[in-house]
């Protein structure tokens, strides 16, 4: 007697994974992407000599992904996703205050 032969189930992928058309999956982290070119666009500002403008734009970044954390789900936040929405909310309304408060209280160059 033989016993018959086994089916293979098809491979179950976990709800939290994130199932894309390879088209779409350059369009993935547009929110993290978003916000790194604002970042680097900060630092360049930053770094040609004209501090505050890169601060205000740097803090604008991280304001930008507070509220792209706040109102996109887990799953379409991508990378922005670091704990869980609170934590991740309060680290970055604190950066995001700390960061806009400096670069208003910084004086001038004279």
């Amino acid at each position: 007697m033989s016993l018959p032969a086994r089916v293979p189930e098809p491979e179950r992928v976990p709800d939290n994974v994130r199932q894309l058309h390879p088209e779409r999956r350059r369009l993935a982290e547009w929110p993290l992407f978003l916000v790194s070119v604002l970042m680097i666009a900060s630092l360049a500002i930053a770094a040609g000599d004209h501090f505050r403008r890169g601060a205000v734009l740097f803090s604008f970044a991280v304001v930008l992904a507070f509220f792209l954390r706040l109102l996109l789900s887990e799953r379409d936040a991508g990378l922005l996703v670091v704990r869980s929405r609170s934590v991740d909310l309060i680290t970055l309304s604190l950066l995001a205050l700390a960061v806009s408060t400096l670069s208003l209280v910084v004086p001038p160059p004279s």
